[in-house]
Protein backbone atom coordinates (compact mmCIF):
# COMPACT_ATOMS: atom_id res chain seq x y z
CA UNK A 1 0.00 0.00 0.00
CA UNK A 2 0.90 3.33 -1.29
CA UNK A 3 2.14 6.29 1.50
CA UNK A 4 -0.69 8.56 2.17
CA UNK A 5 -1.50 11.17 0.18
CA UNK A 6 -3.06 14.26 1.89
CA UNK A 7 -6.50 13.30 1.16
CA UNK A 8 -5.72 10.19 2.67
CA UNK A 9 -3.85 11.57 5.76
CA UNK A 10 -7.54 13.86 6.46
CA UNK A 11 -9.73 11.05 6.08
CA UNK A 12 -7.07 8.70 8.63
CA UNK A 13 -7.56 11.92 11.23
CA UNK A 14 -11.66 12.23 10.19
CA UNK A 15 -11.84 8.70 11.34
CA UNK A 16 -10.15 9.31 14.53
CA UNK A 17 -12.00 12.87 15.08
CA UNK A 18 -15.37 11.97 13.84
CA UNK A 19 -18.53 13.75 15.70
CA UNK A 20 -21.95 14.76 14.65
CA UNK A 21 -21.45 18.32 15.80
CA UNK A 22 -18.49 19.26 13.16
CA UNK A 23 -16.59 20.97 15.81
CA UNK A 24 -13.20 20.44 13.47
CA UNK A 25 -13.33 22.97 10.56
CA UNK A 26 -11.01 22.44 7.38
CA UNK A 27 -8.72 25.22 8.66
CA UNK A 28 -7.89 23.32 12.22
CA UNK A 29 -7.74 20.25 10.51
CA UNK A 30 -5.31 21.90 8.23
CA UNK A 31 -3.43 23.61 11.25
CA UNK A 32 -3.14 20.54 13.21
CA UNK A 33 -1.40 18.46 9.81
CA UNK A 34 1.24 21.50 10.08
CA UNK A 35 2.21 21.01 13.28
CA UNK A 36 1.75 17.10 13.28
CA UNK A 37 4.24 16.84 10.35
CA UNK A 38 6.96 19.48 12.28
CA UNK A 39 6.68 16.93 15.32
CA UNK A 40 7.37 13.77 13.34
CA UNK A 41 10.05 15.86 11.18
CA UNK A 42 12.03 16.27 14.71
CA UNK A 43 11.51 13.08 15.55
CA UNK A 44 11.93 11.46 12.37
CA UNK A 45 13.24 13.31 9.74
CA UNK A 46 13.91 12.72 6.49
CA UNK A 47 17.65 11.96 5.66
CA UNK A 48 18.79 12.88 2.39
CA UNK A 49 21.79 12.97 0.30
CA UNK A 50 22.59 15.53 -2.61
CA UNK A 51 26.03 16.18 -4.63
CA UNK A 52 27.21 19.89 -5.04
CA UNK A 53 29.87 21.39 -6.44
CA UNK A 54 32.12 23.85 -4.88
CA UNK A 55 32.88 26.56 -7.53
CA UNK A 56 36.01 28.10 -5.31
CA UNK A 57 37.20 25.13 -3.39
CA UNK A 58 35.87 26.98 0.06
CA UNK A 59 32.42 27.23 -0.11
CA UNK A 60 29.45 24.79 -0.92
CA UNK A 61 26.13 26.05 -1.95
CA UNK A 62 23.14 24.42 0.26
CA UNK A 63 21.18 21.43 -1.13
CA UNK A 64 18.25 21.62 -3.03
CA UNK A 65 16.27 19.58 -0.27
CA UNK A 66 17.44 22.11 1.95
CA UNK A 67 14.83 23.84 4.77
CA UNK A 68 16.12 26.96 6.48
CA UNK A 69 15.52 26.51 10.11
CA UNK A 70 14.35 22.82 10.15
CA UNK A 71 17.55 21.38 8.30
CA UNK A 72 21.04 20.08 9.98
CA UNK A 73 24.07 19.15 8.19
CA UNK A 74 25.13 15.83 9.49
CA UNK A 75 28.10 14.40 6.92
CA UNK A 76 30.07 16.12 4.48
CA UNK A 77 32.07 14.52 2.01
CA UNK A 78 34.61 16.58 -0.10
CA UNK A 79 36.29 14.45 -2.56
CA UNK A 80 33.35 11.67 -3.15
CA UNK A 81 35.36 8.23 -2.84
CA UNK A 82 34.49 4.85 -2.89
CA UNK A 83 34.86 3.54 0.29
CA UNK A 84 33.18 7.10 1.50
CA UNK A 85 35.72 9.10 3.89
CA UNK A 86 33.65 11.46 5.74
CA UNK A 87 35.51 15.03 6.36
CA UNK A 88 36.39 15.21 10.37
CA UNK A 89 33.27 17.32 11.76
CA UNK A 90 35.71 20.20 12.60
CA UNK A 91 36.48 20.69 8.45
CA UNK A 92 33.15 21.84 7.65
CA UNK A 93 30.63 24.37 9.09
CA UNK A 94 27.74 26.60 7.95
CA UNK A 95 28.28 29.80 7.49
CA UNK A 96 25.68 33.07 7.34
CA UNK A 97 25.95 35.11 4.84
CA UNK A 98 23.84 38.43 4.01
CA UNK A 99 22.24 36.45 1.52
CA UNK A 100 21.63 33.15 3.22
CA UNK A 101 23.45 30.37 4.78
CA UNK A 102 26.63 28.58 2.66
CA UNK A 103 28.34 25.41 3.81
CA UNK A 104 32.35 26.46 4.63
CA UNK A 105 34.94 23.93 4.12
CA UNK A 106 37.75 24.21 6.43
CA UNK A 107 39.98 22.43 4.88
CA UNK A 108 40.29 23.62 1.32
CA UNK A 109 39.32 21.58 -1.58
CA UNK A 110 39.83 21.74 -5.50
CA UNK A 111 37.76 24.00 -6.95
CA UNK A 112 35.11 22.32 -8.78
CA UNK A 113 35.26 19.32 -6.83
CA UNK A 114 31.79 17.27 -6.07
CA UNK A 115 30.78 17.37 -2.29
CA UNK A 116 28.03 14.99 -1.13
CA UNK A 117 25.94 16.44 1.76
CA UNK A 118 24.10 13.94 4.33
CA UNK A 119 21.56 16.33 6.06
CA UNK A 120 18.60 15.89 7.56
CA UNK A 121 14.65 17.95 6.23
CA UNK A 122 11.31 17.82 7.07
CA UNK A 123 8.51 15.96 5.92
CA UNK A 124 6.23 16.95 3.63
CA UNK A 125 2.49 15.74 2.63
CA UNK A 126 0.79 17.10 -0.82
CA UNK A 127 -2.67 16.14 -2.96
CA UNK A 128 -0.42 13.71 -4.84
CA UNK A 129 2.95 12.51 -3.13
CA UNK A 130 4.55 12.21 0.40
CA UNK A 131 7.25 11.80 2.11
CA UNK A 132 6.26 10.18 5.19
CA UNK A 133 6.46 5.91 5.32
CA UNK A 134 3.72 3.52 5.40
CA UNK A 135 4.50 2.44 8.84
CA UNK A 136 3.93 5.73 10.19
CA UNK A 137 1.11 7.58 8.30
CA UNK A 138 -1.03 6.68 11.62
CA UNK A 139 1.26 7.99 13.84
CA UNK A 140 0.99 11.35 11.97
CA UNK A 141 -2.49 11.03 11.48
CA UNK A 142 -3.08 10.45 15.65
CA UNK A 143 -0.90 12.97 16.07
CA UNK A 144 -3.07 16.04 14.21
CA UNK A 145 -6.00 14.10 15.91
CA UNK A 146 -4.32 14.58 19.47
CA UNK A 147 -4.12 18.37 18.68
CA UNK A 148 -7.94 18.71 17.36
CA UNK A 149 -9.57 16.19 20.40
CA UNK A 150 -7.42 18.94 23.15
CA UNK A 151 -9.26 21.50 20.96
CA UNK A 152 -12.68 20.24 21.74
CA UNK A 153 -12.03 19.50 24.86
CA UNK A 154 -11.59 23.17 25.60
CA UNK A 155 -14.12 24.15 23.78
CA UNK A 156 -16.43 21.74 25.75
CA UNK A 157 -14.41 23.09 28.75
CA UNK A 158 -15.26 26.42 28.15
CA UNK A 159 -18.84 26.36 27.74
CA UNK A 160 -20.88 28.57 29.18
CA UNK A 161 -21.78 27.00 33.39
CA UNK A 162 -25.53 26.10 33.46
CA UNK A 163 -27.43 27.54 36.20
CA UNK A 164 -28.15 23.93 37.35
CA UNK A 165 -25.35 21.88 38.92
CA UNK A 166 -26.55 18.79 36.66
CA UNK A 167 -26.30 20.70 33.81
CA UNK A 168 -22.85 21.63 34.43
CA UNK A 169 -21.78 17.79 35.54
CA UNK A 170 -23.57 16.96 32.08
CA UNK A 171 -21.50 19.48 30.33
CA UNK A 172 -17.77 18.72 31.80
CA UNK A 173 -18.22 15.21 30.63
CA UNK A 174 -17.41 15.70 26.86
CA UNK A 175 -14.40 17.58 28.11
CA UNK A 176 -13.26 14.71 29.86
CA UNK A 177 -14.07 12.22 27.18
CA UNK A 178 -11.67 14.10 24.60
CA UNK A 179 -8.94 15.30 26.70
CA UNK A 180 -8.91 11.43 27.21
CA UNK A 181 -9.27 10.84 23.73
CA UNK A 182 -6.24 13.08 23.05
CA UNK A 183 -4.34 11.56 25.46
CA UNK A 184 -4.61 8.29 23.78
CA UNK A 185 -4.16 9.40 20.20
CA UNK A 186 -1.01 10.68 21.57
CA UNK A 187 0.03 7.75 23.37
CA UNK A 188 -0.82 5.73 20.10
CA UNK A 189 2.21 8.09 18.15
CA UNK A 190 4.35 7.49 20.95
CA UNK A 191 4.03 3.59 20.82
CA UNK A 192 4.42 3.83 16.94
CA UNK A 193 7.68 5.72 17.01
CA UNK A 194 8.99 3.56 20.25
CA UNK A 195 9.22 6.97 22.13
CA UNK A 196 9.40 6.44 25.85
CA UNK A 197 6.69 7.60 27.74
CA UNK A 198 6.15 7.83 31.87
CA UNK A 199 2.93 6.56 33.70
CA UNK A 200 1.31 10.32 33.02
CA UNK A 201 1.91 9.47 29.05
CA UNK A 202 4.31 12.09 28.86
CA UNK A 203 6.74 11.26 26.93
CA UNK A 204 10.56 10.57 28.79
CA UNK A 205 13.65 12.80 28.56
CA UNK A 206 16.91 11.10 26.75
CA UNK A 207 19.70 11.12 29.17
CA UNK A 208 22.85 9.13 28.47
CA UNK A 209 24.01 7.45 31.22
CA UNK A 210 27.11 9.00 33.04
CA UNK A 211 29.89 6.74 34.86
CA UNK A 212 33.00 7.43 36.60
CA UNK A 213 35.70 4.55 37.03
CA UNK A 214 37.87 5.26 40.28
CA UNK A 215 41.19 3.87 40.55
CA UNK A 216 40.84 1.83 44.48
CA UNK A 217 44.47 0.75 44.57
CA UNK A 218 45.27 4.06 46.56
CA UNK A 219 48.27 4.12 49.45
CA UNK A 220 48.07 4.43 53.15
CA UNK A 221 48.94 8.03 54.26
CA UNK A 222 52.26 6.04 55.35
CA UNK A 223 52.55 5.65 51.62
CA UNK A 224 52.26 1.90 51.70
CA UNK A 225 49.53 -0.39 49.78
CA UNK A 226 46.23 -0.87 50.56
CA UNK A 227 45.64 -4.71 51.46
CA UNK A 228 41.92 -5.87 50.69
CA UNK A 229 39.84 -8.79 51.87
CA UNK A 230 39.56 -11.22 48.77
CA UNK A 231 35.66 -12.39 48.40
Amino acid sequence: MPAATLSELEALIDDLVRDAAQWVSPEQRERAIELALARYSHDRPRELVEDVVTADGVTVSLPLGWVSGASDLRAVECPVTTPPVPLEADAWTVWRTPTGEVIGLLQAAMPGATARLHYGAPHRVDATSTTIPTAHREAVACYAASVLAEQIATVHASAQDATIAADRVDQAHPAREWAMRAKSYRARYFAHLGIDVNAQGVEQPRIDAAGVVVDLTLPTSHGRGRMYRRR
